[in-house]
C-alpha cells in the first residue's frame, strides 16, 4: 500500500489502466526493495535506489490525484 494517508480517500474510488500500472510498479518496487534489505550482504546501493523510486511513484500517485 502506498504510504499516501492524505489521498487514500481519493484513490478507493479510482480507477483505469494507468493507475493500475503504477500500483503495478510500486508493488514490484516495494518487493524488490524488501528483498534488498533482508539479503545478505546487504545491498545498500540498490536500497537507496529503490527507496528514492518507492518515492519518486508515491510522488507520481499524489500528482495523478491532483489532475483528477
Amino acid at each position: 500500500m502506498l504510504r499516501l494517508p492524505d489521498i487514500r480517500h481519493r484513490l478507493v474510488g479510482m480507477t483505469g489502466e494507468t493507475l493500475g500500472e503504477i500500483f503495478e510498479a510500486y508493488d514490484l518496487a516495494v518487493d524488490a526493495l524488501d528483498r534488498f534489505r533482508n539479503g545478505c550482504p546487504r545491498e545498500d546501493k540498490l536500497i537507496t535506489e529503490y527507496e528514492q523510486l518507492c518515492l519518486e511513484i508515491e510522488q507520481e500517485v499524489a500528482v495523478y490525484c491532483a489532475d483528477r
